[in-house]
């Protein structure tokens, strides 16, 4: 019996959030260390990432809702 991606994928969203919630806080605390250029970058890689893999689910979305240009319509 196969399991479903799905589960595991939503599982992984929700420990990314607790995570990028962490680091957040712990970034901002007073004792911090300041991020090196080679963790800026991987921050930067992950989070350009993760915002195209997000557009790309919202047009999706849009395309299925029927609203391929995104426009919200009036009603």
């Amino acid at each position: 019996m196969s399991s479903s991606p799905l589960p595991s994928a939503r599982e992984d969203l929700q420990g990314f959030f607790r995570y990028c919630e962490r680091l957040l806080h712990s970034a901002q605390a007073s004792d911090h260390m300041p991020f090196s250029n080679e963790d800026l970058k991987q921050i930067c890689f992950y989070a350009n990432a993760v915002a195209k893999l997000a557009d790309s689910q919202r047009r999706l979305e849009e395309r299925r809702s029927g609203n391929p240009d995104g426009f919200r319509l009036q009603r």
